[in-house]
């Protein structure tokens, strides 16, 4: 086999392409075992056809359905014994299972969330409980409640965005793995996602800490000083 060229490298999406040759049919047919017919003759399980304009897709769709039934001489009444799938029907069904596949991405995320926005309210209340004798200090001092509302709300947005980067750090460790291993895959990581992982972080820790916030600027600075 001659090798006339080495076609320009695309990526891969759910098969590789880098991984195709492009050989005649007369040269597959003559170098490779394939399925024959009783008297001899080779069988082709697969035809690709490319139009030149996408809004033909339809009028050729129907013109090789046509075609074929004549070929195979099939009567009005018979189904098809072939399949004919254009490039509509192939984004349709992938767009759908892509769809399916984002709900269900977007319902663990959202449990997700859910579970470690509690998570962060809950270390905070605990931090609440265990400086409630700081907090009567810097009242006593002259703090204010929104100084200690501004104080417990930026501490749980920390706690919030340190989760977030290692997370991200730890999505990003396991893209280079799958990059490494699976040639198949290409894995991207897109500034914008990252920078919208972060904000979501964040806004999970201030919106689950206001009310760990408003306990601690809540509270009774003499209350708070008796606190062993």
């Amino acid at each position: 086999v001659h090798i006339i060229g080495v076609l320009e490298e695309k990526g891969a999406s759910f098969t590789s392409a880098d991984d195709t040759i492009i050989v005649p049919l007369t040269v597959v047919q003559q170098t490779t075992t394939q399925q024959r017919t009783a008297s001899g003759e080779h069988v082709i399980s697969m035809i690709g056809i490319s139009v030149r304009e996408k809004g033909q897709s339809e009028e050729v769709v129907n013109s090789i359905t046509e075609l074929l039934r004549a070929r195979h001489g099939l009567l009005p009444t018979e189904d098809d014994d072939f399949n004919i799938l254009s490039a509509e029907e192939i984004a349709s069904q992938v767009s759908e299972a892509l769809g399916i596949f984002t709900v269900f991405l977007g319902a663990i995320a959202g449990i997700s969330l859910l579970v470690g926005g509690i998570g962060v309210m809950n270390i905070m209340l605990v931090s609440v409980l265990e400086r409630t004798r700081e907090i009567g200090i810097r009242k006593a001092l002259g703090a204010q409640e929104k100084d200690i509302w501004m104080q417990f709300l930026a501490e749980a947005a920390l706690l919030s965005l340190a989760g977030g980067v290692i997370g991200i750090a730890t999505g990003w460790g396991i893209s280079i793995g799958v990059d490494h291993f699976v040639e198949e895959i290409t894995p991207l990581i897109a500034p914008d996602i990252v920078l919208l992982a972060v904000s979501v972080s964040v806004g999970i820790g201030l919106f689950f800490g206001v009310y760990p916030a408003y306990r601690a600027s809540r509270l009774n600075p003499i209350d708070a000083l008796r606190t062993e």
